[in-house]
């Protein structure tokens, strides 16, 4: 009986609600739909927000060189000593249209733009390393083979890896473990790979880029890039500005690149604009190849514009002195930069916390006398298919 009571109110408590929902007009109706989705959505929108500013979650892959037995002192021989770090190449392509048609079926160009990003996830902190085109090192899965550190992509791409099918992606893997290498096998978690004309396009679609510029910088034509002050660079003047190495070559041509990217990410979250990053990158996944999921670039965009100062990204570049001589195989020589192995050793323990021996010094064959006509300069478009006719050599 009891029960049976209770059920009957039940019903008149659900006839109540239909007779006043029936009351309704069209408008009210519709505004009590609109407003009953939008708190579904915005509960819904909550959660996947808190799920996104769960570093450890989204980036559960990850080893962090922790297990449960750890003391509170870091070992400083392991990966990370402790430190929560993600790291990320970034990798500029030197294409762009007239070289693709250039160049042999399939072959993205040379990295002449290589930076490490380590994010570290618990205190905010960002480093960027910057190791120059032109330095000197093994070449991964070549043997013992050296070479300039940009040419990895190619030999990758050319030679293959084991149990991968896609050629791209074999330069890529390449490069990147390259890049490790040079690091004391520090490992390189994830990349992303941009050609110029994707530079050009979403520095446009953010409206351009508004730095100031410390100098009057030139073209190697000779032509005016930029002269000194608060400016807002076009898309196809932001990628004439960073690549100019006029003045000071690759190391001060880094540096260059280090500044705008610490200047685009400032003003890209005092704007707001960090949030558009994943939708523009969808955008172009033509130009642009990364193995980060949407899910992985959503959190590091939420996490730069939620957790990252600019006042707490530092730039570092791997130090050393550009040499002319030859190697083995290519007896004409070119510049090759002999890296200061005592300094990149400091450098992967400040950041990393990870001690590694310098190993001996690199050394180049006598080479002939340099002159203009010998010397590769692989910004010009017109290099490439004569550089590719060395490369093809086996390593």
């Amino acid at each position: 009986m009891g029960g049976g009571a209770v059920e009957h109110k039940r019903l008149n408590i659900y006839q109540r609600l239909r007779q006043w929902i029936r009351g309704l007009s069209k408008i009210q109706f519709t505004a009590l739909i609109a407003i009953t989705v939008l708190l579904c959505l915005g509960s819904a929108g909550a959660l996947y927000l808190r799920r996104l500013s769960d570093m450890e979650k989204v980036f559960k892959e990850i080893d962090w060189g922790l297990t449960d037995n750890q003391d509170s002192s870091p070992n400083m021989d392991s990966v990370f000593a402790g430190r929560k770090i993600i790291n990320i190449a970034l990798l500029g392509h030197d294409s762009d249209d007239k070289r693709v048609k250039k160049r042999l079926k399939g072959y993205t160009g040379l990295v002449d733009t290589i930076m490490i990003a380590a994010v570290n996830i618990e205190t905010g902190e960002v480093d960027i390393v910057s190791i120059p085109r032109d330095s000197y090192v093994p070449i991964y899965n070549q043997g013992k083979y050296k070479d300039k550190i940009n040419s990895a992509n190619f030999w990758g791409w050319s030679n293959g890896l084991s149990g991968v099918e896609d050629n791209v992606e074999a330069g890529i893997i390449t490069q990147v473990e390259t890049i490790s290498a040079v690091l004391g096998q520090v490992p390189i978690h994830f990349y992303v790979t941009v050609d110029m004309e994707a530079v050009v396009e979403i520095v446009d679609i953010m409206g351009g880029v508004w730095y100031d510029v410390p100098k009057r910088t030139y073209h190697k034509s000779g032509r005016i890039i930029a002269e000194p002050g608060y400016q807002r660079l076009s898309g196809k003047k932001f990628l004439d500005y960073v690549r100019s190495r006029v003045d000071g070559g690759d190391y001060q041509r880094a540096k260059k690149q280090q500044n705008v990217m610490v200047a685009l990410f400032q003003q890209f979250k005092q704007t707001n604009q960090l949030v558009n990053v994943p939708q523009i990158l969808l955008s172009m996944n033509n130009k642009i190849r990364t193995n980060l999921t949407l899910e992985q670039i959503a959190a590091l965009a939420l996490f730069g514009t939620r957790k990252v100062d600019s006042k707490n990204i530092a730039t570092h570049t791997v130090e050393g002195t550009l040499t002319w001589g030859a190697i083995p195989g290519r007896p004409e020589g070119n510049n090759y930069y002999l890296i200061d192995h005592k300094q990149r050793v400091q450098l992967i323990e400040e950041i990393w916390g990870k001690v590694v021996e310098p190993g001996p010094p690199d050394i180049l064959l006598p080479a002939k006398k340099k002159s203009k006509d010998t010397e590769i300069d692989s910004d010009d478009p017109s290099y490439e298919l004569d550089d590719i006719s060395d490369f093809s050599s086996e390593p």
